[in-house]
């Protein structure tokens, strides 16, 4: 926190997801929270996505390169980070932001020995950094509406979440090639955050796995009275 009381995050990635969805989301809740660096792989990308946020965070700082992150982990004044990068590499950078005391929301679901690595830090701040993943859809208004609906619906027996999504040439992600190489792919990729929503109305996740070599993605759910899979 700043003098001005908001909180300071950083972005890293500067892709079509960081600058379609994550700038104009930031964007829309400006008052909230300052998008104070983003980060990307080159200075070229870095300031070409930087520019994007300039109408509602004058003073974002390109940051690219190994010495770019290392600049954001050691900005005190930085509380939290948003991963947005291909899924092979946003485990370990969102562990080692978390290690530097950020909160970080990523998109994709971690594996299983990352969840340990993370449980396994020692407690070196005043809080343990959140370490929020697929999160974005507890925000979504039809998770939230339903979240409403389901206390009058009564008992809960069975749950389907049906989604269907267009994968082709015209999709801006079609030819992205981390996806086509990241086992679950597109359907990880999307469904996950799905599978998240449903936390919104009184389900608990308690196991998600990948079935290869289909593309699958399933999750184990849970209600106070049943279990159902997906």
């Amino acid at each position: 926190m700043a003098g001005d009381g908001l909180p300071r995050i950083a972005v890293v990635g500067g892709g079509i997801f960081a600058r379609t969805q994550y700038i104009p989301r930031l964007r829309e809740i400006a008052h909230h929270v300052l998008l104070k660096a983003i980060w990307s792989r080159t200075k070229e990308s870095a300031e070409a996505a930087a520019e994007l946020a300039r109408d509602f965070a004058p003073e974002i700082q390109p940051r690219w390169g190994d010495a770019g992150l290392e600049e954001i982990m050691g900005d005190a004044s930085i509380s939290a980070v948003a991963v947005v990068l291909a899924g092979q590499v946003q485990v370990d950078l969102s562990l080692k932001m978390l290690k530097a005391g950020k909160h970080v929301i990523q998109a994709t679901m971690e594996a299983e020995t990352a969840l340990s690595v993370y449980n396994s830090f020692p407690n070196q701040f005043p809080y343990k950094p959140i370490w929020a993943l697929a999160e974005n859809y507890r925000f979504e208004p039809a998770f939230v509406e339903s979240r409403k609906l389901i206390s009058d619906i009564g008992d809960m027996m069975n749950i389907q979440v049906i989604v269907e999504g267009s994968m082709n040439s015209s999709n801006p992600y079609f030819n992205s090639s981390w996806r086509r190489n990241f086992v679950g792919g597109f359907i990880l990729d999307m469904g996950v955050h799905f599978i998240a929503g449903l936390r919104m109305g009184n389900w608990w996740i308690l196991e998600s796995t990948i079935l290869p070599p289909l593309s699958t993605s399933a999750a184990t759910i849970a209600s106070p009275l049943i279990v159902a899979e997906i």
